[in-house]
């Protein structure tokens, strides 16, 4: 008869070897039913040499019953049914085992909130006695009652985060008093109105603010820095109050890119030399050059609300733009097909542009479709009211017309060309 704390002890000479798969020696490393089956060898017990085969050996045995030297299975790989993990149980709720990839052979808590959920079950194999003075035997195989910081620590939490949350350090007085098993005392959480009330995230973070104070305050720290890093980069301008606001539901929440854009494009504003910068700055920019390119005048409002919108989410340029040119069809009725058809404005008009350059000397760099002689030369309504632009040949008579024509230097010397011609015709020429 092996004695099953001689096999924990066996088992814990092995603490600290690496873990590797297929492993079933010191030498060369543990997978978990190696490292399981090496130590029963060791003890003359043989066992199969897989967790899935194991489980059928011996008998079951509650948690609340479990000794030195049960087995302990667990379901680790949702994606298949059944035990995939096994360790030894070593006494006062905790078991050791050879993890996983990565990590040494070690000692864990049932109470941990992991393995409570992937529970299989306890085996008691045949041939391993527990001896009443060490904790073993019928008599002792109660795990020893642990005081509240003790529970506490076995279920993943600090006592000091169970007496911020009242409704959780009533279950935990529970558990003290009756030394619940880890399955009951996760389920009365699980059924607790905390629970219910916040999300994975948000418990994650309480939990972690009271059990770990030096690493939640780093958290935010990193989570305050990254709030104003996207800030810049959005072109928002947080006050410090907004700065904490957003790192807290990073932190809390889990918010992702799409809920900070979101957050963030509600404090887009003009900076002092009323521009904007970062995301929506470009987009602006992009906006201003849509509008001048479709001869659609926007307030710088309208730039402002667009850019917003586009830095939450909630639109896009290309939606933007769209909406550009279907104000300029309807600005410019005439052109509306060829405009729908991807046309701009500004192209549209510039014959129109080169001929008031030309016919009144002003720089083609100064004129535009937003030139009062051109926007009606484009927008002409016919007799009969429908739409129809000014052709060119009648917009160069409109221009000569202009007082500003007659000004010309060119003009004036032609004037004067003439008048000469006349007067030699007359015989009265100098």
């Amino acid at each position: 008869m092996a004695r099953g704390e001689d096999i924990v002890e066996t088992l814990r000479s092995q603490l600290g070897v690496m873990y590797r798969w297929g492993g079933s020696s010191p030498s060369e490393g543990f997978d978990c039913s190696g490292l399981v089956a090496w130590a029963f060898g060791k003890a003359g017990i043989s066992l199969p040499r897989t967790t899935y085969n194991m489980i059928n050996q011996g008998a079951s045995v509650p948690p609340n019953k479990l000794r030195p030297g049960d087995l302990v299975f667990f379901d680790t790989d949702r994606k298949r049914s059944g035990p995939d993990h096994v360790g030894v149980y070593i006494g006062g709720g905790k078991f050791i085992h050879a993890a996983r990839t990565g990590q040494p052979v070690k000692i864990s808590s049932l109470a941990e909130g992991y393995y409570m959920d992937r529970w299989m079950g306890g085996r008691r194999i045949s041939g391993v006695s527990a001896d009443p003075s060490s904790g073993g035997g019928e008599a002792a195989e109660v795990a020893p009652r642990l005081d509240a910081h003790e529970l506490a620590e076995t279920y993943g939490m600090s006592y000091a985060f169970f007496k911020s949350q009242p409704e959780l350090m009533k279950l935990l007085n529970g558990a003290v008093a009756d030394q619940w098993s880890p399955e009951k005392f996760q389920a009365k959480v699980k059924n607790s109105n905390w629970w219910k009330k916040n999300s994975e995230t948000v418990r994650q973070a309480q939990v972690l603010q009271k059990t770990d104070p030096a690493t939640y305050t780093a958290t935010m720290a990193a989570a305050r820095e990254s709030a104003k890093q996207m800030a810049v980069k959005m072109g928002s301008v947080l006050s410090e109050k907004n700065v904490e606001k957003l790192a807290k539901n990073m932190v809390w929440y889990g918010w992702q890119e799409a809920q900070v854009a979101n957050f963030l494009g509600q404090y887009v504003k003009f900076q002092e030399n009323q521009t904007l910068g970062g995301m929506a700055g470009a987009a602006a920019k992009a906006i201003k050059a849509e509008a001048y390119r479709n001869g659609v005048s926007v307030t710088e409002q309208s730039v402002l609300n667009n850019a917003q919108y586009i830095v939450r989410g909630l639109t896009t340029m290309e939606k933007v733009q769209g909406s550009l040119r279907e104000q300029a069809a309807g600005l410019y009725p005439a052109w509306a097909e060829q405009i729908k058809a991807g046309a701009s404005v500004q192209d549209l008009a510039q014959p129109y542009v080169q001929a008031v350059a030309q016919e009144l000397g002003v720089p083609p760099t100064d004129v535009d479709a937003f030139n009062p002689k051109v926007k009606a030369a484009l927008n002409r309504v016919n007799a009969a009211g429908q739409p129809e632009p000014l052709s060119l040949n009648d917009f160069t008579v409109q221009l000569r017309n202009d007082p500003a024509w007659r000004r010309q230097p060119t003009v004036a010397d032609q004037t004067l060309n003439i008048g000469k011609q006349v007067l030699r015709d007359m015989g009265l020429g100098f």
